[in-house]
């Protein structure tokens, strides 16, 4: 049973490091950055690992707060969670009609063949059926669009945590597999909603529920792994592999001298389509997440104090990622209108004051909220691997 109440930091540093990542690809400029941020060291992108971190972070401290204060004050947070999600999503939504009827141009929202495309053009060409779809976050700005995911996967937490605390793991995660391969047999998209064109609930449940089922047990899988020291060569070798298969990737962002040759355009176009699939999520983009993003995180443990640098700008992200993620928004909008051209050094380093602005913009936020009398609370550190 979980019951410690420290905070990993280097989890929110990861989840930082995810959030600006998808800052950058969102961005759609190419840039030094671009060349390494989407599909580069792994075939994963950042959210894959932004799902699996935010299920494993809903593990920790929900189970926690189950053992101590029983299911009805679990039921209330992941609500309330749940229902901020939804309202965040609606209002972003929203805001951008409002900008589009104050002729602000926000085609950067906009992706052809979406229904909310036709909205952002014209918003008071909106019907009955149209706001209808906007409150069922069907439709949005397709940057946003995933926050309709979370809205679904933070609701099925409840029963999942529940069922871990009663009944244990084992039927959690049986559970989590027959839904993924049961769209796999026959692809059904419950919601509706144009997200699950890209992240389908039925199968990426199945990273989320999973993290959770670690973060719950985070101690019992860190004994596990703990116990067996040949796990971590093993991980390390498997991930430099997927690390040279993603390097011969012939579409990635980047120069030629990026892209290895060690099979043939043709060869990694079937492999890809076959195994590494984003939206149906292959099986080689799960196996490769499953032993890439725990050698990342032995990676950071092994390097904390070396990035020291960054470690205010990643945990800040990590820690308000719901407000980065809303921010980010705005500032695709503010990169549209700006001159901006095919120079890859300017164009990292438009990401990075974008990145960099959105941190300090939390940050501030985040410290109007402190209590002028209260004292500083200790930093907090890293737990031990």
């Amino acid at each position: 049973m979980p019951t410690n109440t420290s905070r990993d930091l280097r989890i929110d540093w990861l989840r930082g490091l995810a959030m600006t990542c998808v800052i950058v690809n969102h961005s759609k400029l190419s840039s030094l950055l671009s060349w390494f941020s989407y599909e580069r060291f792994w075939v994963v992108t950042a959210a894959e690992v932004f799902v699996v971190l935010s299920g494993v972070v809903i593990g920790m401290v929900y189970g926690r707060r189950l053992a101590r204060d029983g299911w009805q004050a679990v039921v209330r947070g992941l609500s309330r969670r749940a229902l901020l999600l939804y309202v965040s999503f609606i209002a972003v939504t929203v805001s951008i009609l409002v900008l589009s009827l104050m002729g602000v141009d926000v085609r950067q929202l906009a992706r052809d063949g979406d229904h909310a495309t036709a909205w952002f053009f014209d918003p008071v060409s909106m019907d009955i059926a149209a706001w209808r779809d906007l409150l069922l976050m069907r439709s949005g700005p397709w940057a946003f669009e995933i926050i309709g995911l979370y809205v679904w996967l933070v609701l099925a937490a409840v029963p999942c945590l529940l069922t871990l605390h009663f009944k244990g793991w084992r039927p959690v995660i049986a559970a989590s597999w027959a839904l993924y391969l049961a769209y796999r047999l026959v692809p059904l998209h419950v919601t509706g909603a144009e997200f699950e064109t890209v992240f389908p609930l039925l199968t990426w449940q199945l990273l989320f529920v999973h993290g959770i089922a670690i973060g719950y047990h985070r101690h019992r899988a860190s004994t596990f792994v703990g116990r067996r020291p040949a796990l971590v060569p093993i991980a390390a070798a498997a991930t430099a592999v997927f690390l040279l298969f993603a390097f011969c990737n012939p579409w990635a962002d980047g120069p030629s001298w990026l892209h290895l040759r060690l099979i043939s355009q043709e060869r990694f176009t079937y492999l890809y389509g076959h195994f590494f699939a984003l939206a149906d999520l292959g099986l080689g983009r799960l196996l490769n997440l499953a032993v890439g993003l725990p050698m990342g995180y032995v990676l950071l443990t092994a390097c904390w104090t070396r990035l020291q640098a960054v470690h205010a700008l990643f945990v800040t992200l990590g820690q308000q990622s719901l407000g980065a993620f809303v921010a980010h928004v705005y500032g695709l909008l503010v990169l549209a209108h700006l001159p901006l051209g095919s120079n890859v050094a300017l164009n990292a380093l438009v990401q990075i004051l974008l990145v960099v602005s959105i941190a300090a913009l939390l940050n501030g936020i985040q410290q109007t909220r402190v209590k002028p009398r209260q004292a500083p609370a200790p930093q907090a550190q890293p737990l031990a691997a």
